[in-house]
């Protein structure tokens, strides 16, 4: 599929679909199923599924289940989705995808030999132009199945070597106007990646490879879910509706305020929030002391969380500098991307020299840095003068905070409480920035906020020596302030006011600061529209699929970069347009304004600038919603460009680092401006890097230079371990990054599932009414075994949690053993399965029967039952046929009489009885009147005995006395 078509579309359209539209559906379609398969939970909305935070999560999980990590893009391309675009698998009438595709050990089929012809010359289209191939490949290879694809032009194998079309063989091309093997024998291409015959000869056969595509990526989905299981996978979709609740907390003796109105705080936003829309999706702590950092406390239990941060006491250290820079650092690695961590300390930095690190790492993963500085290092503006020392710690802590939008608070120890209610109103993923300015000139200041139909709750900030705002509505109206009010106060100290303004209506609202001092102004919302960016080339080196990829750290100077802006959380039709990306500076001034493209499936858009600007910058969203309300949006984290760039040049698809094991990561630095000694640096949250080849690079204009990092994992690491590397580099008015991550893989792959069997079960649901399902329980014993590292985990999947589940003697890592689970639950829970996985990702499910048949001497009871029921059915059946036979035999008798009434009526009868009673004829003479009046009788007599049974005998036997009384006169 393309990397970034001229014009993608989505599901429902005819155009080309792009690899970002295929995933998404794919994301969408799954999220929906694994909503729908939790309806006894709450696991947040669709809206909150963010594909692009997503893609960043997908190298590090199919690394630990696989045993190799793949860039997102990559991964779709090469693994799944050009599957179906570059092979025959289409052409062979395939409905749906190859079920042994992406999975390691499976057998994806047969493929077609070196030798092996595999398609024919097709022509181009009117004699000159381009191929257009129908039926070029071979009919034999389709029938027997074998798969082949197309041979490229610039293909490269895993050593990097060229891979060439032979010649003389027959192979197919990939084909297309870029590929230049197109023209050598067989002429053309099988490529489906687009709907034009001038890039893909199978373009007829684009929508068909698409949908498949979109099948086997909600299969590979589908496997993650299963592997990992159902809380990680609501994380990994971002289905939990909140971010990280995180605290990073000073522990030393002089925090002992501190640590009590932090667990005051956290409990109350946990009792507050647990089992609603707004619960955080996992929590972190993090303490630190002098000189002892950690252990973190990462986890998606709140009563876990609860007892970590209630255990902490304030003990030693004192008030010297503590290694504060670190612990943030292991909550960066840790925490969600797009949360908030907070800090609290009440000293200096004494690792400051991971100051660039966690910068970098808190820009790169989108996450805002708050500290919360009591005692001198947060000492107020308005207090005396701050030592030398006391300002470089503070500015410290400002430059992360500013640079990662979050702030910087100078409290007291007697204000910690109120102030934390700030973590309150910001730990949700629905949080969106709409103002922020800092240092804004005293005076009264009018700040335009435009509120469009997603916004909900707005939240103003004002911190300034005294300041206070006001709220004017859309049509003017000044807002009262109260606790039942539109605006209320949530929190006021001498230089910290924040309000909460509910039920805000749609349309440009007003807020007016009057301070005597410079202030800074932050606004924020809840709203399900939200926006990303990346800084992105265009890869037009490779032609196969033009597109783009995201450039790793920050963006050189002098160049005309390319902007992608991605709308995440959000059903696109909430948004109208997006009109323009705006340059803004720290203080709110514009300084770019850029028109953007839109790439309507992926709601992402697309702008080029000039040049950046030299100054730090945010980047701010302007549009209008479904309803034409204007919004706009600032995305907090700071810009700036650099006149240097790393390039990591070892393949870290290939990497293989192993417990006990050693790895060397070269790279190489470029540098863009003028001469300069670059202070490389290498930092990692697991402590993994053990040196660099120089610490030292000087480097004259446009020169690179080369280095080696080395990483060693401990012995004892467990597989599937991931640490966060940290590459630095800086000089005198230059300084860049990259991030990357490094797992911990088996020293041996192994592909072999565990097992999971069910070994007995008690209690069947058969032939239950659903409404009574509640009134049996049934009883499932399960066994599960690997042969490989060890078994890892062992669950059951149901429908909800009522249901008694007993694991007998587990423990992770274990392996040539049998472990058995026993589970109990009512016939409402029948459809349960169990799944079983390894430590390096394997993983098995098996489901039980719950209406087996039944046991054998239940079923020879059965086989009399059905004998009895049998004799039954032939006697009634044997009854029914005797009735019928004299209701028929009745039937002729009433017939024969019917005609013989017929022909009394006619004077026939009376010439049959006369025929038959014929005497001689002298006796007939003599006797002529006596006869005739016997005749008459017996004729009568014989009428009333027969006619009166049909059903006019009433009237027949009136008409024979009638007809007596004639004849004797």
């Amino acid at each position: 599929m393309v990397g970034i078509s001229l014009n993608p579309t989505d599901q429902d359209s005819d155009d080309n679909w792009s690899h970002g539209a295929i995933t998404r559906r794919a994301l969408l379609n799954v999220a929906a199923d694994f909503q729908s398969s939790q309806l006894d939970c709450d696991v947040g909305d669709l809206r909150d599924v963010k594909p692009d935070r997503i893609f960043q999560e997908i190298s590090r999980l199919f690394r630990r289940c696989y045993g190799q990590v793949v860039s997102a893009a990559r991964f779709y391309q090469a693994a799944l989705q050009d599957f179906y675009s570059h092979s025959n698998w289409v052409e062979m009438g395939h409905k749906e995808p190859n079920a042994g595709l992406a999975v390691p050990g499976a057998d994806i089929g047969r493929v077609a030999a070196p030798d092996t012809p595999t398609c024919e010359d097709c022509s181009k289209t009117l004699g000159f132009l381009w191929y257009k191939c129908e039926d070029n490949i071979r009919a034999e290879l389709n029938q027997q199945g074998l798969l082949t694809s197309g041979y490229s032009s610039n293909q490269k194998d895993l050593n990097g070597n060229p891979v060439n079309k032979p010649e003389g063989v027959g192979k197919c091309s990939h084909g297309g106007h870029f590929d230049g093997s197109k023209d050598i024998p067989a002429a053309g291409g099988i490529n489906k990646d687009t709907k034009w015959s001038l890039f893909s000869p199978h373009s007829d056969l684009h929508n068909q490879a698409a949908q498949l595509a979109v099948k086997a990526t909600e299969e590979f989905f589908r496997s993650i879910r299963t592997a990992t299981g159902d809380a990680q996978f609501a994380n990994f979709l971002n289905l939990n509706s909140g971010s990280t609740l995180c605290f990073v907390i000073d522990t030393t003796a002089s925090m002992d305020d501190d640590i009590a109105a932090s667990k005051e705080r956290a409990l109350e936003i946990i009792s507050s929030r647990v089992g609603s829309p707004t619960a955080p999706s996992n929590f972190i702590l993090v303490p630190f002391n002098d000189p002892v950092v950690g252990p973190a406390v990462v986890t998606n239990n709140p009563e876990e969380f609860k007892a970590a941060i209630g255990s902490l006491e304030a003990d030693g250290g004192g008030d010297s500098p503590e290694y504060s820079l670190g612990a943030v650092q292991i909550a960066l690695a840790r925490s969600l991307p797009g949360s908030t961590i907070f800090v609290f300390t009440d000293a200096e930095a004494k690792d400051a020299e991971l100051l660039e690190s966690v910068t970098s790492l808190g820009i790169q993963k989108n996450i805002k840095v708050t500290f919360f500085l009591s005692g001198t290092v947060g000492r107020r503006r308005s207090e005396r003068s701050r030592t030398r020392r006391e300002s470089r710690d503070r500015d410290t802590y400002l430059s992360i905070a500013q640079s990662t939008g979050g702030q910087v608070l100078d409290i007291t120890k007697s204000e910690v409480f109120q102030t934390t209610k700030l973590v309150d109103l910001v730990v949700t993923s629905a949080e969106v920035n709409i103002l922020q300015i800092r240092d804004a000139p005293a005076g009264t200041g009018d700040h335009v906020i435009p509120v469009d139909l997603t916004m909900s709750d707005v939240i103003i900030q004002v911190t300034g020596l005294g300041a206070e705002l006001q709220v004017l509505d859309p049509t003017g109206v000044l807002q009262e302030t109260g606790e039942n009010a539109t605006v209320s106060v949530e929190v006021q100290l001498s230089d910290v006011l924040v309000v909460r303004v509910r039920d805000v209506t749609p349309g440009v609202w007003h807020v007016v600061v009057l301070s005597a001092v410079t202030y800074d102004l932050r606004v924020t919302a809840q709203s399900s529209v939200d926006f990303m960016y990346a800084f992105v080339d265009r890869t037009a080196n490779d032609t196969e699929h033009p597109g783009v990829c995201d450039v790793d750290g920050r963006p050189v100077s002098g160049q005309r970069p390319n902007i992608r802006v991605n709308m995440v959380g959000s059903d696109p039709s909430l948004v109208q347009n997006v009109t323009s990306l705006d340059l803004v500076g720290s203080d709110g001034a514009v300084l770019q304004v850029l028109s953007l493209q839109e790439n309507e499936p992926l709601s992402e858009y697309f702008a080029v600038s000039p040049t950046l600007p030299q100054e730090p910058f945010k980047f701010r969203v302007r549009g209008y919603d479904a309803a034409a309300n204007a919004f706009q949006r600032v995305i907090p984290t700071m810009v700036q460009t650099a006149t240097c760039r790393f390039e990591i040049t070892t393949d870290l698809t290939t990497l293989r680092l192993v417990p006990g094991g050693i790895v060397d990561v070269t790279f190489t630095l470029y540098n863009a401006g003028q001469y300069g000694i670059f202070t490389i640096s290498a930092k990692d949250d697991k402590g993994f890097v053990q040196s660099l080849a120089t610490n030292s690079l000087p480097l004259d204009a446009g020169d690179p230079g080369y280095n080696r990092m080395t990483l060693a994992a401990p012995a004892l690491a467990e597989f599937g371990t991931t640490t966060t590397v940290t590459l630095t580099a800086q000089s005198s008015g230059a300084y860049n990054f990259v991030v990357f991550r490094i797992t911990v893989l088996p020293p041996e792959q192994d592909f072999i599932p565990p097992t999971c069997e069910v070994v007995a079960m008690v209690g069947t649901c058969r032939d239950l009414d659903a409404s009574a399902c509640d009134s049996r329980t049934f009883t499932v014993t399960t066994a599960y075994r690997d042969q490989g590292y060890g078994l890892r985990a062992i669950s059951p999947r149901a429908a909800n949690n009522n249901f008694t589940w007993t694991l007998q003697d587990f423990q992770p890592g274990l392996t040539n053993q049998t472990i058995t689970a026993n589970f109990t639950a009512s016939c409402c829970q029948t459809n349960v399965e169990f799944v079983v996985t390894d430590l390096v990702g394997n993983y098995d499910v098996c489901r039980p029967d719950l209406a087996p048949p039944l046991p054998k001497q239940a079923a020879n009871t059965a086989v009399f039952v059905f004998i009895g029921l049998g004799i039954l059915l032939f006697l009634i059946l044997l009854i029914i046929l005797i009735v019928l036979f004299v209701r028929h035999r009745r039937r002729r008798k009433y017939k024969a009489q019917e005609r013989y009434r017929d022909e009394v009526k006619t004077g026939g009868a009376a010439k049959v009885l006369m025929k038959r009673e014929k005497k001689p004829a002298a006796a007939a003479a003599a006797t002529r009147s006596d006869v005739a009046v016997r005749s008459s009788e017996t004729r009568i007599k014989y009428q009333r005995v027969a006619m009166t049974t049909g059903r006019e005998g009433h009237r027949v036997e009136i008409s024979a006395h009638r007809e007596m009384r004639t004849v004797r006169t």
